[in-house]
């Protein structure tokens, strides 16, 4: 059993209906990954063949929706990404997987690696574009998304 598959049952045992995407396959997980010029990490792409895209108690996780490339608003992480990285709020190696709206923007990081050796998640605020600081936030997106969820289970 997967992370994803363990976290689906915490969520439906919770109080909150998770809200996602339905999985999307690995030639759209190519696609994604060929606009956007990077490689996702294996745990990312667990969490897109699985979800897509999810909300869930309060917090929206961004992926691969059933428009593929086209929305022009999140939870489409090409979209998230490609908008951060035109207004300068992430680099070339970012993967925007969720923001808090005026606050901070997390996202994976193919240029830095956790202690687990995946790709990190950074957290980097809107002085990004200015100071280019990244503060290592998680040690991976399983790692951050297994925290998240569960917190938002707490939350409840």
């Amino acid at each position: 059993m997967s992370y994803v598959d363990v976290l689906k049952h915490e969520m439906a045992a919770s109080q909150d209906d998770p809200a996602f995407a339905g999985g999307c396959s690995d030639e759209a997980i190519t696609e994604f990954e060929n606009a956007l010029k990077v490689n996702f990490p294996e745990d990312y792409k667990i969490f897109l063949r699985r979800f897509g895209a999810l909300s869930f108690g309060g917090e929206t996780f961004y992926g691969i929706t059933q428009s593929g490339l086209k929305p022009d608003e999140a939870p489409c992480v090409y979209f998230a990404t490609e908008t951060a990285r035109s207004q300068g709020d992430a680099d070339a190696g970012m993967i925007v997987v969720k923001s808090s709206g005026y606050g901070p923007i997390y996202s994976i990081d193919t240029h830095s690696l956790g202690s687990s050796g995946k790709p990190a998640v950074v957290e980097t605020g809107l002085s990004f574009k200015r100071d280019k600081l990244k503060v290592l936030a998680y040690d991976s997106f399983e790692a951050f998304f297994s925290a998240t969820v569960r917190q938002a289970i707490l939350d409840v």
